[in-house]
Formats: structure tokens, C-alpha cells, sequence
């Protein structure tokens, strides 16, 4: 009988073992993955001929960004942030209403008519790279748009229900 229990516990002992050695990571590689991870991500930022509109672009994307996160505080600070930096007047006022709006809805409304009053000065002051305009096709009752500097969807609209709900519709480049 104490043979047995002997073996039992070897047994079992093993298994431990085997699984414990199965599951450990290899520190090199998971270092080499995330480094292959990080590299793979980065986009080349698009440039523009107005410093100006360069700032106003990378205020529309960290708005957008708070929007993918549903955080309205960051929304309304991004949002005042574009409405400072700006020279256009009709980006200014709907960045301002953005800012001033009291929900993540409303502010949704507002960066979707953002996105249409930015395009053309985003066509018209592109030097180099490129920006993807992507579309939901459910968002705001219609469908919405939006700029990224990435081909993947992160969708402004739903956030975290339907982060990936959309597709690349237009690829502004030079």
C-alpha cells in the first residue's frame, strides 16, 4: 500500500512539474514579441504644410481617442485643447460645443460634423503620409465618419460595444 501512494504522489508530483515547466513564459521571447508587436503598430505620422493644422490634427485624434474610450472628461479636455489651437472658426465652434457638451452622446454628435468640417482642410494641407477616413455605417442613425492615422477600426462611436464596427473608406495621401 505505501508503494502505491509512493507511485500516486510521483505521479502526481510529475504532472505538476510538466505543467509548471508548459505554462512558464520564455522572458527573451515574450520581450522579442512585444517588441515585434510595438514595431508592427507604428504608422507614419502624416505631415502637413501649416503647423497650425499639424496641431489641429493631433488634437482631433486625441479627442478621438477619448471618444473610443468613452471618457467624456478627456473628450471635453481634447476637445478645448482643438478649440486653442485652431485658426478655423467653424472647427473652433464645434470643438467648443464638444467641449461644452454634457454627455458622451452629444459630444458623439458634435465630432461627427467635426470630421466633415476638417476633411478638406486635411486634403488641402497633406504634404506626406496618410490619413485613413473611416465609416460606421450604424453610428448616429446613418452612418459616421472619422480620421485616423491607423488602417484598423477603433470606432469614436461605440467605444468598447463595437470598437471594430466600421471599415477604411477613404485613404488620404498625395
Amino acid at each position: 500500500m505505501t508503494h502505491v501512494k509512493q507511485i500516486i504522489s510521483t505521479t502526481v508530483l510529475g504532472i505538476v512539474l510538466l505543467t509548471a515547466a508548459s505554462c512558464k513564459q520564455d522572458p527573451k521571447k515574450t520581450e522579442t514579441h512585444a517588441a515585434e508587436s510595438a514595431t508592427a503598430t507604428v504608422q507614419a505620422s502624416p505631415e502637413f504644410k501649416d503647423a497650425t493644422v499639424a496641431e489641429t490634427f493631433t488634437q482631433y485624434l486625441q479627442l478621438k481617442d477619448a471618444l473610443v474610450q468613452t471618457d467624456a472628461a478627456a473628450a471635453k479636455k481634447a476637445a478645448e485643447g482643438l478649440a486653442s489651437t485652431t485658426a478655423n472658426d467653424s472647427i473652433k465652434s464645434l470643438a467648443t460645443a464638444i467641449a461644452a457638451a454634457n454627455d458622451i452622446a452629444q459630444q458623439r454628435e458634435q465630432f461627427s460634423a467635426l470630421t466633415t468640417t476638417l476633411k478638406p482642410v486635411l486634403v488641402a494641407n497633406l504634404s506626406a503620409g496618410e490619413v485613413y477616413e473611416q465609416h460606421c455605417p450604424m453610428a448616429l442613425n446613418g452612418g459616421a465618419n472619422w480620421f485616423a492615422v491607423e488602417q484598423q477600426i477603433n470606432n469614436p462611436y461605440y467605444g468598447d460595444k463595437m470598437l471594430r464596427c466600421g471599415l477604411v473608406q477613404e485613404t488620404l495621401k498625395l
